[in-house]
């Protein structure tokens, strides 16, 4: 049996030892159970806290092999995987999982509010970073521990109006709509990718004092030429009036790169050492 999440096992023998506590003081109630109560309950809070740690350490040690629903899936919405060599797809499935299993992903605004997120929603999302990270050694984007999904657009208390993605360094938080990162993985061409926008704002925030390139003034205009969106649509589809556009540029360099080579040359470059984008795919 292929064991994914450590901490489930680690649980187990403390749930066990919790129901056996109970069931002394239900049948023996003059007994002092306190001190024993704690130790079960003490582990199990533990766990539950240190869960995705002890996972990410697990499948560091021992990876899997993916299911072949994620692995067609990741046919579906990255155009790359499909013409990686075996050597590079193993090691994007061993991330792909270290990355899932690392990170908490909560389900918001919908009719299960809360509910678990589908193991395949999660590998979905977690493509996005492992993608943007694949050349690098450090592609976990620690400090960013959980994903928020919306299944529509969203307000916060920051931004109280509708909008697609936001991302919180302080807090950790990378808040999404599952609607528009889907549109953008299915029709790459009509929709601007607001998943590896949050992601691409993540890696900067963790990542403040790598070399990326001065812009322009009239950056937008170069970045016009690239994206198949122009400027107001994808202010348009993030849901902000105004946004740097570094996080733009790391997005179309990703997801157009033979246009992003053409009118930008020099900043492909830049953007290539910076995410050590030089491995082959095939």
């Amino acid at each position: 049996m292929t064991i994914h999440k450590l901490a489930n096992v680690v649980a187990f023998p403390f749930i066990l030892m919790a129901f056996a506590i109970g069931y002394l003081a239900f049948e023996y109630p003059l007994e002092n159970y306190l001190f024993w109560g704690l130790v079960p309950a003490v582990a199990l809070i533990l766990i539950y806290l240190f869960s995705p740690q002890i996972n990410y350490w697990w499948l560091s040690r021992r990876p899997v092999q993916l299911e072949p629903q994620i692995t067609n899936l990741l046919s579906q919405v990255n155009p790359d995987y499909d013409q990686m060599t075996p050597e590079v797809k193993n090691e994007f499935h061993k991330r792909l999982l270290l990355f899932t299993e690392g990170k908490e992903f909560i389900a918001k605004g919908m009719e299960t509010e809360n509910m678990e997120v589908p193991y395949d929603v999660k590998c979905m999302i977690s493509q996005i970073p492992v993608t943007l990270t694949r050349g690098r050694k450090d592609f976990t984007l620690k400090h960013f521990d959980r994903i928020i999904l919306y299944k529509h657009p969203f307000p916060t208390p920051m931004n109280k109006f509708l909008h697609t993605m936001e991302t919180h360094a302080e807090d950790g938080v990378i808040i999404l709509s599952l609607e528009h990162v889907q549109a953008a993985m299915m029709q790459p061409s009509h929709h601007y990718d607001v998943g590896f926008h949050a992601f691409a704002e993540a890696f900067i925030s963790v990542h403040p004092k790598e070399p990326y390139p001065i812009l322009p003034n009239d950056i937008w205009t170069a970045i016009e030429q690239i994206s198949p969106q122009n400027r107001q649509q994808i202010l348009g589809t993030l849901g902000f009036s105004e946004i740097d556009p570094m996080p733009v540029l790391i997005t179309l360099y990703f997801k157009h790169q033979a246009a992003f080579k053409k009118v930008l040359p020099n900043m492909a470059r830049e953007f290539s050492a910076i995410f050590n984008d030089t491995s082959p795919m095939t």
